[in-house]
C-alpha cells in the first residue's frame, strides 16, 4: 500500500517576513495620534533609515499602497506583536481576564 503524498501549502513570504519584523518589536518607534490611537514606526528591512508608520489596519509602505486589499508584512507584524503582548498580559494577570 502506498502512502498518500503529504499536503503542502505554499509558504506565505509576507508572513515569514512579518515574524522577523515582529521579533524586533523592541526597536519600533511607539507613537500616538492626537486622539490617542497607537501606531508604530517600523524600520524598513531594505533601508533601515526609512520608517513605515503602521497600525493594525494601515501602513505607509509601498506594498500597502499597491495591494490595499491585503495586509502588508508591517501590518501583520503589528498584529502579531499585539497578540503576543495580549497573551503575555493574560498569563501575567489571569484574574484580570476573567473580570
Amino acid at each position: 500500500m502506498t502512502m498518500p503524498a503529504p499536503v503542502t501549502r505554499p509558504i506565505d513570504k509576507r508572513a515569514v517576513k512579518a515574524f522577523a519584523i515582529a521579533a524586533d518589536a523592541g526597536q519600533w518607534l511607539r507613537c500616538r495620534t492626537r486622539d490617542g490611537r497607537k501606531f508604530y514606526g517600523i524600520p524598513s528591512q531594505a533601508d533601515p533609515n526609512r520608517l513605515y508608520f503602521t497600525t493594525r489596519d494601515a501602513c505607509t509602505c509601498p506594498d500597502a499602497a499597491r495591494t490595499p486589499a491585503l495586509m502588508c508584512k508591517h501590518q501583520l507584524a503589528v498584529r502579531l506583536h499585539c497578540a503576543a503582548v495580549r497573551a503575555h498580559r493574560q498569563q501575567s494577570h489571569p484574574l484580570a481576564v476573567a473580570a
